[in-house]
């Protein structure tokens, strides 16, 4: 897809969902098959998603997701962490030369690269008051030039902010309901079936951890603080069914 025609659709997009779909194929014939968009403040004007702070948008492997979020690496993963002082589109092996990362964080590469998450881009998106957005891409299989890609990729990640963020406030702005992710309606799905967290674990084949933490995400968006009041809302709602 060129960007000229990227630029066009995505400007047409009626639906986050349309934009994401659009990014996916364009950031895929740059050579990046996974993409994640995500919002490192003010992170409720871009929750359309409804996927765990920062990440609003994403398509990386759920379970690198899951992994990521049950062990909180959002609080010391370096591309996270220094992209609001960055000024332009950096590559992830980069950090380790420029900021010295500690061993945790040097961990934490090595193990987005075994998940599939290889020759890693950053673009910070710098907004009015201070706002930082960041769109990070990788090539699943490795790619042969990243750095070439830049340009395009710096290109790619504002026009995509642009479409989402105003198709996204359009979104929330009618919307009357919680929005879930996909983990946490099949949590609570199980949940209403009468299954124990490490039951639902065992289901999902992720740990009874990382239930817990989707399950808390879940009540908190749908402003409930017990199991049963949480599965009758997702249920009014139309977010699971018995």
């Amino acid at each position: 897809m060129r960007l000229s025609d990227f630029i066009d659709e995505s400007n047409r997009a009626d639906s986050t969902h349309a934009a994401c779909a659009l990014m996916e194929r364009a950031a895929s014939d740059l050579g990046f098959d996974k993409f994640a968009y995500c919002a490192l403040t003010a992170h409720d004007r871009y929750d359309a998603g409804g996927n765990p702070s920062p990440a609003v948008a994403h398509n990386f492997p759920a379970s690198w997701i899951d992994y990521y979020f049950e062990h909180e690496y959002q609080r010391k993963d370096p591309v996270v962490l220094l992209a609001p002082e960055i000024e332009r589109p950096f590559l992830w092996s980069w950090l380790d030369k420029a900021y010295n990362l500690d061993r945790a964080q040097g961990i934490l590469m090595q193990q987005a690269r075994d998940s599939g998450l290889k020759d890693g881009v950053g673009v910070p998106l710098h907004g009015p008051r201070g706002d930082v957005c960041l769109v990070t891409f990788a090539a699943g299989n490795g790619h042969p030039d990243p750095r070439a890609e830049l340009p395009k990729l710096d290109v790619l990640a504002a026009q995509f902010h642009s479409a989402y963020s105003t198709v996204g406030r359009s979104e929330n702005d009618h919307r009357t309901t919680a929005v879930l992710s996909m983990r946490e309606r099949d949590c609570l799905q199980w949940i209403a079936r009468g299954k124990s967290s490490w039951e639902i674990g065992e289901i999902l084949k992720i740990s009874e951890n990382t239930v817990n933490f989707h399950l808390k995400s879940a009540f908190h968006k749908l402003e409930s603080n017990t199991r049963t009041l949480a599965v009758v809302k997702a249920i009014r709602y139309g977010l699971i069914s018995l």
